[in-house]
């Protein structure tokens, strides 16, 4: 009857190591969500003093410092686990030498700045790939960080480029490099509207695909808001004339706003997504240990059982035998007085 704890005893093994894997899978990516998070408000941050450095005006090194103390923060209980030390350290290196308004040179600047941006969108890459993120088995959480980690990110960083292109362009009064100034302008606006389309495609699988009864609400307004922004942006700047760094601060402005905004409601909602998955595992952890504790019951309890009825059928201990006592007592042993089997 114990042979049959054995198999039990392997499929609760085998159950509870796939729930501790599932568990600590769900903790790894939650962790991503809290760096992406970070990274998000350095993006912003650091698209702003890139336009603003390009264009002449003084850099908010404030803000960009308070964004950078707060990913190092981070970083500095997250990076051993995530693996992301050695690419933060860089990055924080190289902003922290970035130029300011004082370079005469808005190439320059705009160059230094790319180089920022692109390591920035590299740790996003290396923060979703080692938090588990970017293998994610369920389709609308899928999506959701596919959107946080990449097509946003990458949105905003186009859009910040875009408005500098065209900010350099203007300031450029060479006749013979029009043509090259617009094919500049060109390969920037299909390269502003192309992270925006797939976000959009990305998020309305994710909607499709979602249980959640307020994901759709919450976020398709803000991507609505997205789009427009960015289709804003993309349309303020024609073939014939190019308008001024003033002009493009409220459409870039707005483009910002919209994107931090959608961005914290996306990962708000991915980590919600994920916290539901980890409390169903416990669940399961409990629904496993309960039928354990039955399957245990279940098999000891007849042996027990049949244990306490044996010991009810045994007759009960009374001492000697009363033969033995009968032989012993003094009716029955001979006097010394008469002969052994004498009359009485």
């Amino acid at each position: 009857m114990f042979a049959l704890l054995i198999p039990i005893g392997v499929l609760f093994a085998q159950a509870w190591q796939g729930q501790s894997s599932r568990m600590s899978f769900a903790a790894s990516e939650r962790h991503g969500i809290e760096y992406l998070t970070t990274l998000s408000q350095v993006t912003t941050a650091l698209t702003d003093a890139q336009s603003a450095a390009v264009a002449g005006r003084a850099v908010d090194r404030t803000a960009l410092a308070r964004a950078v103390d707060t990913a190092s923060a981070v970083d500095n209980r997250l990076g051993d686990e995530l693996r992301t030390r050695e690419r933060w350290s860089g990055l924080r290196v190289k902003i922290e030498a970035l130029p300011t308004a004082t370079t005469t040179d808005p190439e320059t600047v705009y160059s230094a700045y790319s180089e920022a941006t692109d390591l920035l969108l590299a740790l996003y890459a290396k923060v979703r790939e080692n938090s588990q993120l970017l293998q994610d088995p369920e389709g609308d959480t899928y999506f959701l960080q596919d959107g946080a980690s990449e097509e946003l990110p990458e949105a905003v960083v186009a859009a910040g480029r875009f408005v500098d292109i065209v900010v350099i362009q203007t300031k450029d009064q060479h006749q013979d490099h029009r043509e090259e100034a617009a094919a500049s302008i060109a390969a920037a606006r299909q390269g502003l509207l192309d992270p925006a389309s797939d976000l959009a495609d990305g998020l309305q699988n994710a909607v499709d695909s979602t249980q959640s009864r307020t994901m759709g609400g919450n976020l398709l307004s803000r991507l609505d808001r997205f789009r427009r922004s960015m289709d804003t942006l993309a349309a303020s700047v024609s073939d014939q004339t190019l308008p001024s760094a003033d002009k493009l601060a409220a459409p870039r402005t707005e483009v910002q706003t919209a994107a931090s905004d959608l961005s914290t409601t996306i990962l708000a909602e991915l980590d919600v997504l994920i916290e539901q998955r980890q409390d169903g595992v416990w669940t399961e952890r409990l629904i496993s240990i309960g039928t354990l504790v039955i399957a245990v019951l279940g098999t000891c309890l007849p042996l027990l059982l049949a244990l306490s009825r044996r010991r009810r059928r045994r007759p009960p201990f009374h001492g000697p035998s009363h033969a033995s006592h009968v032989a012993a007592t003094p009716d029955t042993v001979p006097s010394q007085w008469e002969p052994a089997g004498a009359a009485r």
